[in-house]
């Protein structure tokens, strides 16, 4: 980016409420905004870990009136967010709270999104295109990966089309966040995994993309640094508070570096693998992100260096394209020290050339694309999900 000649926009729009035990001060967030009457958003995993029995206790001690919907599964779809939406209506709601992994915060977002606007929400896929403002949302992140407390998008699975789609609107901000890092020692070490990586993916994104410019490449660099220091011990051992700590605050922030740094060819490519094969969006990212960063390298050999540095490589006396290649091995490392199944035929799916052409092409039209730093094809996306074979 050349400062004397572009501009840029940031913002995070989005009260970040972050410290351990800070659960505790949902019922002051609530009054201080006159909310009457909230609905809980969350999945069955939250309801039996005991974390939604803490929030009853919590609100119901406050004299709260709240009301609990548990059933969002992973990759919310468009009929799960009307059921929440009569919910919401039948009880006469006026926000949100969305607690759960990014399913959870989406099903809320989605909610909102469906309760001020008319028809189809299909309609209102891509950016800028939702009219209304909806009720407020409130998010309690419980892992450490998708940032969707801070973002302004929803991603909904259109079951008819077999197909994730995104909705991108500033209507869409939370209007706060709670960051509470003992809500993280409960997760399953294999979602830890996989919703580590996640975050990864959007910081090595967001940094490396062709719509960084200087607060999101700054964010961006810091998620990585912690996100390197700080991922293996958090996912050996969820109760180490100082690890999940980090990692809860690299989530959020590598989530602030996407909202305007954007994400490119993985997040394209992970998109139509979980609409149309139910993989889980970490998993793919995971599995997508080393093949993607081997095609971007040669953009800029400078900043791939960094990422190497920055995940623990010793690039000394190395040339500058030696090291950076070493932030694929690096990133390759992780997955393997992490035991996540490292591609998509580990993972019992094998895509024939079909396939791998729709999925291609999906990426390609999903946009998602044109902010990778090397332009891309539909033939270079279906290369990509041969070498994740």
């Amino acid at each position: 980016m050349n400062l004397l000649l572009d501009s840029f926009e940031f913002g995070v729009h989005t009260q970040i409420h972050y410290g351990i035990g800070k659960l505790n001060q949902l019922p002051e967030i609530l009054k201080s905004n006159n909310y009457q009457h909230v609905l809980i958003c969350t999945d069955p995993g939250i309801a039996g870990s005991g974390v939604l029995d803490r929030i009853e206790q919590i609100l119901s001690n406050s004299d709260i009136q709240y009301t609990v919907f548990q059933e969002v599964q992973p990759d919310p779809t468009l009929e799960v967010i009307a059921k929440v939406k009569a919910v919401y209506e039948e009880n006469q709601c006026d926000a949100l709270i969305g607690i759960g992994g990014g399913s959870s915060i989406d099903t809320a977002k989605g909610a909102s999104a469906a309760v001020a606007n008319p028809g189809d929400l299909a309609q209102y896929e891509g950016k800028n295109k939702l009219p209304n403002r909806g009720p407020d949302i409130i998010a309690i992140p419980t892992t450490a990966g998708t940032g969707s407390e801070v973002t302004h998008a929803t991603v909904l699975k259109d079951t008819k089309r077999q197909y994730k789609m995104g909705i991108l609107s500033q209507h869409l901000h939370p209007k706060a966040a709670i960051l509470d890092p003992q809500l993280l020692t409960t997760l399953p070490r294999g979602l830890a995994a996989i919703t580590g990586m996640d975050a990864l993916s959007h910081a090595v994104e967001s940094y490396t993309s062709n719509q960084a410019q200087p607060i999101t490449e700054a964010l961006g660099l810091h998620a990585i640094r912690l996100i390197g220091k700080y991922l293996r011990p958090f996912v050996a051992d969820r109760t180490n508070i100082e690890a999940a700590s980090n990692m809860m605050l690299a989530s959020t922030i590598a989530g602030a570096a996407f909202i305007w740094g954007r994400v490119a060819a993985v997040h394209a490519l992970s998109h139509p693998l979980g609409g149309r094969y139910k993989i889980p969006h970490g998993l793919a990212n995971s599995i997508l992100l080393p093949v993607v960063m081997e095609f971007n390298v040669s953009s800029n050999l400078e900043k791939f260096k960094e990422i190497a540095i920055l995940l623990g490589e010793n690039v000394d006396g190395l040339s500058t394209r030696e090291a950076a290649l070493r932030s694929v091995e690096a990133v390759k490392q992780l997955v393997s020290d992490l035991n996540i199944p490292p591609t998509l035929g580990a993972n019992k799916v094998q895509l024939s050339s079909e396939e791998a052409q729709i999925v291609a092409q999906e990426a390609f039209d999903s946009g998602i694309a044109l902010a990778n730093p090397k332009v891309t094809t539909v033939e270079d996306l279906k290369n990509m999900l041969v070498q994740a074979q």
